[in-house]
């Protein structure tokens, strides 16, 4: 689902203009998309009524269309005009084809739709479109006030956007109407998927105009990941395949205080399809994990005090291009000895002149030869560390994807965290193509974005996440998905989405978002890949 700012989205009609579509086009064809889709979602209603709240702008008069093509489907359609003349053509266009006109309302009018024929009625929202400023005016405040008391419980289809959104910004007033569903005409408006207008849209649809191909992206740059976006990109795998096909991870973490994270990384990443997982941990970990899972394989790395010590990176330099992709940070602490190991992986250059300087013992750093890395996932306290090394974009002789939450983000880019959330989107791109690097902006509609201007955003908010070592078992996936020969962003937006769905499925199955674990995320893995093959 392409996803496009306010400006862009006039572009597009502009553009459907000039190519020979005109504006009542476009209208008639909303309208129709509009009222199909509520026809085909709400099939077994008995009795079919649809009340429309209708505007006098374009939105407005797709709702009016929309209620007109419900009729020619059986149903009673009901038009409330808020500010819409009675004398206006597709008013009496659907007054002559059946519909119900209810004419510039006081709000409490609106008690006449309590009555019992219209108990089981469907309201569409097509007040305001995308073009409002907030805030409201006073009449059309009071209106939306008492239209979500009087329709309280009711199915609510918002058309292009719920009234009194701010379709860039994402803000919202006070007085808006949660909706059922929003039907997008075209494409997801970018504030539709940010706080906190994302917590009023309920689900997202679109509904095409059918506008000249040429005129069309073949593949947008912004956009909200579908089902169908990531089934027509995940590893085919051939039934004449092997382990080494599906590639290799190794998970580079874990401490004393924190054993089960690569656990849980390691897991993820076979259950999305890797062949072969390693991981790279201090000993102490190893073995106190070394029964979680029989088909792990384990590297054990020198270590301090129960972490991985500096000196461990000749190992790590010397493994790393057996595998067809790295995971680190889930777990890896941030003691100094671990924080000098980081830097001898991912910022060879420093290390080498610390050691020129007599601050590294060891001529292992100096020496080390130059190593050609695969794909990196780097998460948790390896972002922590990133964020201290200055001005690192220009010396991580990697690819990397980025995983931070929004305090990790904050860390890195200097930012507040109020400020990151308010522009989630544009943050995240922003730094992708700053920093050179796929970034996975986490937390509710999660944004990944990619160095090219490329970003996807996934569709979902459950608090079903919000636990200790569920960013692990992203990160895994995202890795696993990496090792089977997909390209990085990619397979971040594919790991993202899985991800999330897995969230929801976990809540469906423990019947309670605050029961979630993260080990419960991994063993919803293949539920979710069996529903989307």
């Amino acid at each position: 689902m392409k996803l496009v700012s306010v400006a862009e989205m006039k572009q597009i009609e502009q553009q459907a203009v000039a190519a020979g579509v005109s504006n009542e086009q476009m209208m008639r064809r909303a309208g129709a998309g509009v009222g199909q889709w509520i026809s085909e979602m709400y099939l077994e209603e008995d009795p079919q009524t649809v009340i429309g709240l209708i505007g006098k702008g374009n939105n407005g008069g797709d709702g009016l269309l929309a209620l007109h093509f419900l009729l020619g489907k059986g149903w009673r359609a009901v038009a409330v005009l808020v500010g819409r003349s009675e004398s206006d053509s597709l008013v009496r266009e659907f007054q002559t084809a059946g519909g119900e006109i209810v004419s510039a309302p006081a709000p409490a009018a609106l008690a006449h739709f309590q009555q019992p024929e219209f108990a089981q009625a469907i309201l569409l929202d097509a007040v305001l479109g995308t073009g409002i400023k907030l805030p409201l005016r006073e009449e059309v405040s009071q209106l939306l006030h008492s239209a979500a008391a009087v329709f309280d419980g009711h199915e609510v289809i918002a058309l292009d956007c719920p009234s009194g959104v701010d379709c860039d910004s994402g803000a919202a007033a006070e007085e808006i109407l949660p909706a059922t569903a929003t039907l997008c005409i075209e494409a997801v408006k970018q504030g539709l998927v940010q706080e906190p207008a994302a917590r009023y849209v309920g689900e997202l649809a679109v509904i095409p105009l059918d506008l000249p191909a040429e005129k069309q992206e073949d593949e947008p740059k912004k956009f909200v990941v579908s089902e169908e976006w990531v089934q027509a990109r995940l590893p085919h795998r051939s039934a004449f395949s092997h382990k080494g096909t599906f590639g290799k991870v190794m998970v580079i973490g874990g401490s004393v205080n924190y054993c089960g994270a690569p656990v849980m990384a390691g897991n993820a990443a076979y259950r999305v399809g890797t062949g072969l997982v390693t991981l790279a941990v201090p000993q102490t970990v190893a073995g106190w994990m070394a029964s979680s899972n029989p088909e792990i394989t384990w590297l054990i790395l020198d270590e301090m005090d129960g972490v991985i010590a500096e000196n461990a990176a000749a190992l790590i330099r010397e493994r790393a291009t057996d595998y067809s992709c790295l995971a680190i940070g889930p777990g890896i602490g941030r003691e100094e000895t671990t924080a000098a190991f980081l830097t001898d992986i991912l910022l060879p250059d420093q290390a080498k002149k610390r050691a020129q300087t007599g601050f590294v013992k060891s001529a292992a750093t100096r020496n080390a030869p130059e190593v050609t890395w695969p794909g990196i996932v780097l998460d948790a306290d390896g972002l922590r560390w990133l964020a201290e090394q200055g001005n690192w974009a220009g010396r991580v002789n990697a690819s990397l994807v980025l995983t931070p939450h929004p305090g990790e983000m904050a860390a890195l880019t200097g930012l507040s965290i109020a400020e990151i959330q308010s522009r989630r989107l544009t943050v995240a791109s922003e730094f992708a193509q700053k920093w050179g690097q796929v970034v996975v902006l986490k937390g509710a509609f999660t944004v990944v974005a990619a160095p090219d201007g490329r970003a996807g955003v996934i569709p979902v908010a459950t608090s079903a996440l919000a636990k200790a070592g569920s960013g692990d078992v992203l990160s895994g996936m995202i890795a696993g998905l990496l090792a089977q020969g997909m390209e990085c962003f990619e397979a971040a937006v594919c790991g993202a989405w899985i991800h999330a769905r897995c969230g929801e499925l976990a809540e469906e199955w423990t019947g309670a978002a605050a029961s979630v674990l993260a080990s419960d995320l991994i063993d919803c893995i293949p539920e979710v890949l069996q529903m989307i093959q």
